[in-house]
């Protein structure tokens, strides 16, 4: 109750809710103390003046810390509750949902047709979902890995499109561990599977090329699909 109060009622009750329990705790060990012979009953009251206010600032000491201790932790699950929405809310902005609607169906189709490919399939699109929501945390990747994505990615997509989707990726080893945005080449490449390979009825090759020009990293993205809608 104390805790939807706001201001200084809250503290105020929480206060006087404490004091009472220490009065009443004190009155009660007091009484047990006297019932079981280790000072005469006549000394009762006397005996509680004596140690009724160090109840009171036990109790209320202790009372303060479990409260203060309740707040932060519920401060940190509505933090940590945040984050995962973001994380998600990032994993969706990154990864359209039409694109895991149509994978999950193809997946769906490929199970009776070729089970092996479906696996794989799935295995391709949990690494993808995972560097999806790794990289939220990160501000760089390594080119070797981010081109690993956008070759499962491609593969992901070949499952719906077939051999209308062609892809080069062109990147010397010794370019795999410079560090690039995350999800930049990815973002590049399924822009071109979705206006170019898809409205094309003849599809299209997508390539993907990694180089040094004079002290610069370039990475080229293109495709030669033309829209025949």
């Amino acid at each position: 109750m104390c805790g939807r109060l706001r201001g200084p009622w809250n503290w105020t009750l929480f206060l006087m809710a404490c004091v009472a329990i220490a009065i009443a705790g004190c009155l009660l060990s007091i009484a047990v103390l006297a019932t079981l012979g280790l000072f005469p009953a006549a000394a009762y009251w006397r005996a509680f003046a004596g140690s009724v206010w160090l109840c009171i600032a036990i109790t209320v000491a202790f009372g303060i810390g479990n409260f203060l201790y309740e707040s932060m932790r519920g401060q940190l699950e509505r933090a940590m509750l945040e984050e995962e929405r973001a994380r998600f809310s990032s994993l969706e902005s990154r990864i359209h949902p039409h694109f895991l609607f149509n994978t999950l169906n193809s997946i769906s189709a490929l199970i009776r047709e070729d089970p092996g490919k479906a696996e794989r399939t799935v295995q391709q699109l949990s690494a993808l979902l995972r560097y999806s929501l790794d990289t939220h945390t990160t501000g760089l990747t390594r080119l070797g890995k981010e081109l690993r994505i956008v070759a499962d990615y491609l593969e992901i997509e070949r499952t719906r499109f077939g051999d209308r989707l062609k892809f080069i990726i062109e990147a010397p080893s010794a370019l795999e561990d410079l560090e690039l945005p995350p999800m930049a080449i990815q973002t590049l490449v399924e822009n071109s599977v979705k206006h170019a390979v898809s409205r094309s009825r003849a599809g299209g090759e997508i390539r993907i090329v990694a180089r040094t020009v004079e002290d610069r990293f370039l990475v080229e993205v293109s495709d030669d699909a033309l829209d025949s809608r």
